[in-house]
């Protein structure tokens, strides 16, 4: 697995803030996990879309940063800077370009923002990645275009100078995850399509690659908050207690001991997670249609709303395909063991993990 050590992973959630730096190990075997460290966020601090990205209290999120950045053990490069989900347009094209229109960064930014669904007059920033060429079709390429509201970037810019933080590039989260993912099992892409479901707190990202590019993307608004705020109504508890009791609740069966019991559950779980559910029911089913896939393909599951006990099994079963848990905590060749609880956390850590991927 190669990785930037001279960098520092900063991922921005809507939830927390996660903050990952390694070092080579000995004689430049594996690595060692120097900072690996998760912040939780006050409720409604980080939030909005595309369109209207906010951070509500600029100087506690100041704070926030300044306290995980002293902690970092030693100098590095620089950082990279994970932006929500939500935040970022990502938009497959299909592009005639003349071989100098390929070499033009400039022009091609300015045709992907003429070209891209932006409401009129919103100032974005545009970053772009031409994928491969198109069979029987000259001159024709297939371009991932990610776009962002400038202003976000500004606001993130002048609070990480005013840190003394040295940013090397903003990206999208989920993106990184699939390189990682592809160091450790290249066998399980090569000439394959491959999911990655990663189930975050407000949302549910859904990426489908094929041959190393990115394929498809559907974002879903429902992930962890939403699963806390049913049970929250159910249970007539705070939102802050319901998402304590749904970390340690059993809602999937891990052994045949727990159907018994879960039967008995049934109304309840499928309160909780039924909408959820049809939803991922509706994309894949689409998905199968568009691409004409008869049998959906491995899903590796990542972020912190995918580490339900047996919600990889009962997925699988639900979907007929296999599902499994992805945690590049227990990939990456350690030369140094980190603490036990940290490396289960994996999953959660996989987005941010992902922006050191080379």
């Amino acid at each position: 697995m190669n990785l930037y050590t001279e960098l520092i992973a900063l991922d921005i959630g809507t939830s927390c803030v996660k903050l990952v730096s390694i070092e080579d190990g000995p004689g430049k075997q594996g690595y060692i996990v120097k900072n690996l460290e998760m912040k939780e966020l006050p409720a409604g601090l980080i939030g909005g879309d595309f369109t209207n990205p906010f951070i509500s209290d600029m100087p506690v999120f100041k704070d926030i940063l300044a306290g995980m950045v002293k902690k970092v053990k030693n100098s590095r490069q620089g950082y990279v800077i994970g932006l929500p989900d939500r935040w970022v347009k990502l938009h497959l094209n299909n592009m005639q370009l003349t071989e100098n229109e390929r070499k033009s960064s400039e022009f091609l930014a300015w045709r992907l923002q003429k070209s891209l669904p932006i409401p009129e007059g919103m100032p974005v920033k545009i970053d772009f990645q031409i994928l491969s060429g198109i069979a029987d079709q000259p001159d024709t390429f297939q371009v991932l275009a990610a776009a962002v509201n400038s202003d976000i970037i500004d606001i993130l810019s002048r609070i990480t100078t005013d840190l003394e933080i040295e940013v090397m590039a903003f990206d999208t989260s989920s993106l990184g995850i699939f390189n990682l993912f592809e160091e450790v099992y290249p066998e399980k892409i090569a000439e394959q399509i491959v999911v990655n479901l990663h189930v975050g707190h407000e949302t549910t990202v859904i990426k489908a690659y094929s041959n190393g590019n990115l394929l498809y993307e559907r974002v879903i608004e429902v992930a962890g908050e939403e699963f806390a705020k049913i049970i929250s109504e159910i249970d007539t508890i705070n939102l802050e207690n319901a998402m304590r009791a749904k970390e340690t609740e059993k809602f999937f069966p891990v052994n045949r001991a727990d159907i018994e019991l879960l039967v008995r559950k049934r109304q309840r779980i499928d309160r909780i997670f039924g909408n959820w559910l049809r939803e991922l029911n509706v994309t894949f089913r689409f998905f199968q249609e568009k691409f004409n896939v008869s049998r959906l393909p491995n899903i590796f599951m990542t972020g912190g709303s995918t580490m339900f006990a047996g919600l990889d099994n009962f997925l699988s079963e639900y979907f007929e395909t296999n599902c499994f848990l992805f945690n590049p905590l227990n990939e990456i060749p350690l030369a140094k063991k980190i603490d036990s609880k940290l490396l289960a956390k994996g999953p959660a850590f996989a987005a941010c993990v992902g922006l050191l991927a080379k």
